[in-house]
């Protein structure tokens, strides 16, 4: 059988121009094109003269200078010599009458030998000797010049020959190529595992490998054909049509792939057979044939078809089981579930059917909320590794955040080989039975933790009044002790000055505990009350230092303040703000030894105040960091204490800070490397034409005016379910000028702040259903640009520091506690206001 007929054009386009081009062995290549560039003397060609007078000889390499590499040869033998040796030239003029040697005699013996039977050679030959000239080329000679003969015309000769011998040498190297591709291309087809069959333009078949041969039953080229003609069903049995036949679709110019049919062979079997058929073309895209790619499909059909039957056995057996199952194939796609893995799953069979998981509209969880990889899933698993799967449970996580919860078993199917060829899955929903559980967890965790909350606060209740008891006697004993003393009137002078020093220092020191618990007291009531206004820092800070500087210098302890003036007003109680600043300073001059160093710095950043205390004292255990702040606490207790005070000037101050908008926070590397406080209190806004007046005088509990702060083009949102005190607040706020919207649930606030983006959320904690923490916490999880960073306001019923706390770790900026007062809810809002205002 030929391949002719395919390799045409190859062939063709071969001999016009290789594909592949390589020197010729013993001299450099010639041509344009090949291997490396040409050199000028391969250019321009090389030319051997050979004649027996000199003159002449010289006469004809002059004419061929200008185009060729002329060589002048008066001696045939050494000429001779030359192509002995492998040298010879592109062109060879040769004289026909010489002495010794003819030229014929030249021509012949060059043309017996094969490095020299191509070799181009002009005669030169005298006029009127015909005889001479036509011996000369019987013997092998390509053309002749009569001389004498003018330099263009033996030019034009030799241009002529040197053209002639490389188009020669190019078509016979293209050939070589041609045949090494035919024959490339004939292994390829013979080897290939496909059954390959091509026909020509006619569709008489004229390649046809053994694969399609072993396919079709027949190794003859005429049996083949009869076959073909009759042989060919279509998958469901019937004689398939000739539109129907791969081969002639290709044949009329159409391209067909994945086609699949039946071919009856001449032994009574049947096969399927599987392929794509494409139309062959010639370069001037007219018709050459088609050819057609075909493979046995017969087992996989059958297996198939066995599968289908299979299943459908199974889906009758299962169709009764309460418990969803599923049967996927080797792939894991889902072939069959029974009518309970609906009803379970609350999916169709259609959607099921052809996905690879059991919800393949709903993401996969494992207990902890991560995603369920689905290489990890129990199919997965037993398709994988073969080992069955039982009791795995995941959830399914649906479009609308529920989860259904299963409990997966998954167990291999084997082929007869032993392989794994499928799995069958069946699942129970433990939905109600996981709830149950969680509940019941739920309960002995929030048991466990209120009773570790009740340990530890019965713990610190014990401890604070123990200290509580000794910081109150221990100046006592002092002042009843000296004054028992005084009263005796036996003290010299000398001792009764400082014996009244004495007690009026433990006095003052009983004094300042009986405050700390007082205020601590209010705060926790809700009763503490701001004078605010506006003011500046340095002033504050100055006295508070002059309070210090005693006690620090009896110390020797260095205080070194760094002070900005430029720092700008804030809106706060001028005396409360002291009572910060004076509580960090003698904490830090406490802890700080003798020789050390208190540093405080003022400073602006990011549109707020900023003053740091940081002392060289024994600094903060990283352990009691995070309770620095908490009422009650302290770093040591008992009676090994080395510092006394009820451990709560610190959370004073973080409650005076955070009334004021602020926050506090503390740093410091570890025991013995110091300790710095920071506190961040919100700028007022510059004063202006429109809201000087607003932000000049802020109202407070005791400035007794009666005319509530302006806070035009505010808009605030309002949550709180509670009828009769959401309408106080809107009331409250309109009369200030701010544009309220006011809801009673969190999720009516959540669509809220999306839509209208308030400048202010002023909302209840305890609320029905998602309280107020949840709320901001999903409020601070939107991005910016849909309300993530509302500035936000805790009212809470809850004033204790810890209930604090946990609204401004929720996410709130502030927290004011109720009953309402209306003047401090209204300092807030216009401090916040300035705030951003300035910022």
């Amino acid at each position: 059988m030929t391949m002719d007929f395919v390799l045409a054009d190859a062939a063709r386009d071969a001999n016009g121009l290789p594909r592949r081009q390589a020197p010729v062995a013993g001299r450099d290549v010639r041509e344009g094109g090949m291997g490396s560039p040409p050199s000028e003397h391969a250019q321009r060609g090389a030319v051997w003269i050979l004649d027996d007078s000199l003159l002449e000889a010289e006469m004809a390499a002059r004419a061929l200078a200008p185009g060729y590499e002329a060589q002048v040869f008066t001696d045939a033998a050494a000429m001779l010599e030359r192509v002995a040796g492998g040298d010879l030239p592109d062109v060879l003029v040769l004289d026909q009458v010489m002495p010794g040697m003819s030229g014929t005699e030249i021509c012949g013996l060059l043309r017996s030998r094969a490095a020299t039977v191509g070799l181009p050679i002009l005669i030169l030959t005298v006029a009127g000797q015909e005889e001479d000239l036509v011996e000369g080329l019987t013997a092998g000679a390509d053309d002749y010049v009569v001389k004498p003969c003018p330099a263009a015309a033996l030019s034009a000769r030799v241009g002529a020959l040197l053209r002639s011998k490389r188009l020669r040498e190019r078509a016979e190297r293209a050939e070589r190529i041609a045949a090494v591709e035919r024959d490339l291309l004939r292994a390829l087809i013979e080897q290939s595992g496909d059954g390959i069959m091509a026909a020509d333009a006619r569709g008489a078949l004229r390649i046809c490998n053994g694969e399609a041969q072993r396919q079709h039953g027949v190794y003859e080229r005429d049996a083949l054909e009869s076959l073909r003609a009759r042989g060919l069903l279509a998958l469901d049995g019937r004689p398939l049509r000739p539109d129907e036949d791969p081969l002639h679709r290709a044949l009329r110019g159409e391209k067909v792939e994945n086609a699949r049919w039946l071919v009856t062979r001449p032994d009574g079997s049947i096969r399927a057979l599987a392929g794509t058929a494409s139309p062959l073309r010639h370069a001037d895209g007219s018709p050459a044939g088609a050819v057609l790619i075909t493979r046995d499909e017969t087992d996989a059909i059958e297996a198939e078809r066995a599968l289908r039957d299979s299943e459908e056995r199974y889906r009758v057996i299962i169709s009764a089981l309460e418990e969803g199952i599923t049967l996927q194939d080797e792939r894991g796609v889902i072939r069959t579930a029974n009518a309970s893995a609906e009803r379970i799953l609350g999916l169709p069979m259609a959607q099921l059917v052809g996905s690879t998981m059991l919800g393949p509209s709903c993401r996969l969880v494992r207990e902890d909320g991560s995603p369920f990889p689905l290489e990890m899933y129990p199919s997965q698993i037993a398709l994988r590794t073969g080992a069955p799967q039982s009791g795995v449970l995941l959830g399914l996580e649906r479009p609308d955040g529920s989860v259904l919860w299963l409990s997966v078993n998954a167990q291999p199917l084997r082929g007869t080989d032993g392989s794994v060829a499928g799995v069958v899955s069946s699942f129970f929903d433990i939905t109600a039975r996981k709830r149950a559980e969680e509940e019941r967890q739920g309960l002995l965790a929030a048991a466990e933790s209120a009773r570790q909350e009740a340990e530890a606060a019965s713990h610190l209740k014990d401890e604070f009044l123990a200290t509580m008891s000794h910081e109150l006697r221990t100046p006592l004993t002092a002042v009843l002790g000296w004054v028992r003393m005084l009263r005796t009137g036996k003290l010299p002078e000398e001792r009764r000055d400082k014996a009244l020093e004495t007690v009026e220092r433990n006095a003052q020191a009983q004094a300042q505990l009986i405050d700390d618990l007082l205020d601590i007291s209010r705060i926790m009531a809700g009763k503490l009350r701001l004078d605010v206004h506006r003011i500046e820092l340095v002033p504050v800070i100055d006295a508070a230092l002059e309070v210090v500087r005693p006690a620090a210098d009896a110390k020797g302890v260095r205080l070194l303040p760094l002070l900005d003036p430029g720092v700008g007003a804030v809106a706060g109680d001028a005396g409360r703000l002291q009572q910060v600043v004076w509580n960090l300073l003698n904490n830090a001059v406490k802890f700080t030894p003798r020789g050390g160093v208190v540093r405080i710095r003022l400073d602006r950043t990011d549109g707020s105040a900023e003053i740091t205390v940081s002392d060289t004292g024994q600094g903060i255990e990283s352990a009691f960091l995070p309770y620095v702040f908490e009422q009650f606490r302290q770093a040591e207790s008992g009676t090994t204490r080395r510092h006394g005070g009820l451990g709560l000037g610190l959370t004073i101050v973080k409650s005076l800070v955070e009334m004021h908008g602020g926050t506090a926070h503390a740093l410091s590397d570890g025991e013995g490397r110091g300790a710095t406080f920071v506190v961040q209190l919100p700028l007022a806004a510059p004063p202006s034409h429109d809201r000087g007046r607003r932000l000049a005088a802020l109202p407070s509990a005791s400035a007794g005016s009666d005319r509530p702060p302006e806070l035009a083009a505010l808009n605030v949102l309002v949550v709180e379910d509670e009828d009769d005190t959401r309408e106080l607040l809107v009331t409250m706020l309109e009369q200030c000028g701010a544009c309220v919207t006011a809801v009673s649930s969190a999720a009516e606030a959540l669509l809220a702040v999306k839509a209208l983006q308030p400048d202010v959320l002023v909302s209840d904690v305890a609320m029905p259903g998602e309280d107020g923490y949840v709320l901001i916490r999903k409020i601070r999880a939107l991005p910016a640009a849909s309300g993530g960073r509302t500035p936000a306001i805790a009212l809470t019923a809850y004033a204790r520091t810890e209930d604090r706390m946990r609204a401004l770790r929720a996410g709130f900026n502030t927290h004011v506690p109720k009953p309402i007062e209306p003047a401090e809810l209204l300092a807030v809002l216009t401090t916040m206001c300035g705030s951003r205002a300035g910022a």
